[in-house]
């Protein structure tokens, strides 16, 4: 018969137990102990934009900032947001960077002190910083972005729709310039791909096109009579899927595919073959720290698998160190 667990015994082994925990999950943030874990030996392949290696897999902030895009489900902001503290998200970019993940896209205005800090303890996780141009056409986004460290900065999508419907689409050419003679990765993000077709009929030297692209097999995907690049209920974000494969197909330069999972509408198991084989070079995805390990797992089986003879990819692929 189990002998009975008394007070005192209970009380001395979850003292060990807590003792013994492994340093990073007891870590506060910024604590110096917290350091990155060790790399999972070829986890993910790599690939290069504008001279910088970046892992073909990479980590979305939407979901640490809580910009959640969850439809008409007004909790889910607030409860991404309660998640990811501070001790959560530096555990996040500790697991991602352990498999491999290097870099994080998020919006310069955003709070991201979790970068320094993750810097500050060793970390080696590269920023892709998202701007806005000021109200009056500005470029004040830009410099922050340059002042706190990002190695690339693209204009956000929103942003440069409104240009392109504002007739003053020179504004995203003069953003591009700028950030390469700051000696920046210089992108374009999309909604509407109708801002990646302008971008190369001016033949605007961009290092990277950020568009969106997934299928529209989930409940809230546009409907016939909705040509929005944005649904009304911020529901939806790629318009014609088949014209993009298309017209990527002859573009020469990187490109990464954002939104491929329509918000958490589509699982990663059918959204990164689609993605990937489609023609997408990078794939940008956020992800809470519980799903990382797996899904770098099947982008790394994906990636690999486009080198074989039987590939179903549609476009050569773009980021080769030469």
């Amino acid at each position: 018969m189990k002998k009975p667990v008394s007070r005192r015994d209970f009380v001395r082994t979850s003292a060990l137990a807590a003792a013994t925990l492994p340093a990073l999950l007891r870590a506060e943030p910024g604590d110096p102990s917290a350091a990155p874990a060790t790399v999972v030996t070829g986890a993910l392949p790599m690939g290069w934009i504008g001279g910088v290696e970046f892992s073909r897999l990479m980590l979305g902030g939407n979901l640490i900032s809580g910009h959640a895009h969850a439809r008409d489900l007004r909790y889910v902001s607030t409860l991404m947001r309660r998640y990811n503290t501070e001790a959560k998200i530096a555990e996040t970019l500790q697991t991602a960077e352990a498999h491999g993940i290097n870099v994080i896209n998020t919006w310069v205005m955003d709070d991201n002190s979790h970068i320094l800090n993750h810097w500050k303890r060793g970390g080696k996780m590269k920023w892709i910083a998202q701007i806005r141009l000021d109200s009056n056409g500005g470029y004040s986004q830009i410099h922050r972005a340059v002042d706190e460290g990002a190695v690339g900065v693209h204009i956000t999508g929103d942003n440069a729709e409104g240009l392109l419907a504002q007739g003053r689409f020179e504004k995203v050419g003069e953003t591009v310039h700028l950030i390469k003679s700051l000696k920046r990765v210089a992108g374009v993000a999309a909604h509407d791909f109708g801002v990646v077709v302008e971008c190369e009929r001016r033949k605007f030297d961009v290092d990277f096109y950020q568009s969106t692209f997934h299928t529209h097999d989930y409940f809230t995907a546009p409907r016939t009579e909705e040509t929005a690049a944005v649904g009304q209920n911020d529901n939806y974000w790629c318009r014609d899927p088949q014209t993009v494969v298309e017209f990527m197909a002859k573009v020469k330069k990187p490109w990464i595919a954002f939104k491929i999972l329509a918000a958490g509408a589509l699982p990663p198991r059918t959204a990164f073959p689609h993605a990937i084989n489609n023609g997408a070079d990078f794939i940008l995805v956020g992800m809470f720290d519980w799903q990382i390990e797996e899904n770098a797992k099947l982008a790394k089986r994906i990636i690999d698998a486009t080198s074989r003879s039987s590939s179903l990819r549609t476009r050569p692929w773009y980021g080769i160190a030469t």
